[in-house]
């Protein structure tokens, strides 16, 4: 089914079910990712946001201190694909390794929910966390935001909307080689060597986005953001596939952030494809480090 933007809700649906089948590329969980389920403790609980309860997870590390940092994780997925198992053991990773509490958000996906709503859903957990700092034993000043591909793009979008509302400061960005482009035609976008199709792509904007005027919109966008809404964002680490097609709207974006004089951290992993961090392949270890020991210092710098 070939997706356009005048598809019928049902056939909305069938495209989204076809998406959500399989992996493009199959996640590979090891014991050694695993283990670091030992040493937290995960909760399941509900967040209220404008759309209802937002479902997440709590991930805390094993005798958590209070005032700890806190990281709030967005899952990738083309804003289609929900939340996965290889999601809460890269945040277990994450509280073990940094020390760190973690909130994993299983936000609400398209076609069902079509764009702002995910953005507005996390933009509204994150607020919550802000606002409920001290019953988490949260330090509200070393708050980061971060996520995968279409994760990528909310922790972006989020950073953008919190500059210009003022109602909280991340401390810190993490954008895993996210999507920050949704208006240049995926065809364009192809790395030979990657594995993402041009109709997958397509099929994600379609889904999400609902109608083409709103790919333009600088929270699905941000490469569309006018360079004035980038000036006091929170520091950056951005990671790179070099087989990733999005790369090329990534590195745009990071000289924005550059250009704006934020503070970013840039990592480009030549060898590997879109999706490694979370789904175990390539580089995948390093690229976890480079997470881990960029939290870790930002966490310490808001000290």
């Amino acid at each position: 089914m070939k997706p356009s933007f005048d598809m019928t809700q049902p056939e909305r649906a069938a495209l989204a079910a076809k998406l959500r089948e399989k992996e493009l590329i199959p996640s590979i969980v090891t014991p050694e990712m695993e283990e670091s389920l030992s040493r937290v403790s995960v909760r399941e609980d509900n967040v209220p946001t404008r759309f209802g309860p937002s479902h997440v997870f709590f991930v805390d590390p094993r005798d958590a201190e209070d005032k700890r940092p806190l990281y709030i994780n967005f899952h990738g997925g083309g804003f289609v694909r929900g939340y996965g198992r290889r999601d809460t053991v890269f945040c277990a990773q994450v509280a073990a390794r940094v020390g760190c509490s973690v909130i994993d958000v299983d936000y609400r996906v398209a076609p069902e929910f079509t764009f702002p709503t995910a953005h507005h859903e996390c933009y509204d957990v994150v607020a919550w966390a802000f606002d409920n700092a001290s019953r988490l034993g949260i330090d509200p000043d070393r708050i980061a935001v971060g996520g995968h591909s279409a994760g990528g793009n909310l922790a972006a979008a989020i950073c953008l909307m919190a500059n210009e509302s003022g109602q909280f400061r991340p401390c810190g960005q993490v954008l895993d080689y996210p999507f920050v482009d949704a208006v240049t035609d995926p065809a364009k976008k192809l790395d030979p060597r990657g594995a993402m199709p041009v109709e997958r792509m397509v099929a994600f904007n379609v889904l999400y986005g609902e109608r083409p005027e709103n790919l333009k919109n600088p929270l699905l966008s941000p490469v569309e953001a006018d360079p004035a809404m980038l000036d006091g964002l929170p520091p950056a680490l951005m990671i790179l596939a070099g087989r990733d097609g999005l790369r090329f709207e990534a590195q745009r974006y990071a000289a924005m952030l550059i250009a704006a004089g934020v503070d970013i951290s840039v990592r480009t992993f030549a060898e590997s494809d879109h999706g490694f961090t979370i789904t175990g392949h390539d580089a995948w270890r390093r690229a976890r480090e480079a997470i881990f020991a960029w939290l870790g210092d930002n966490f310490q710098r808001d000290k």
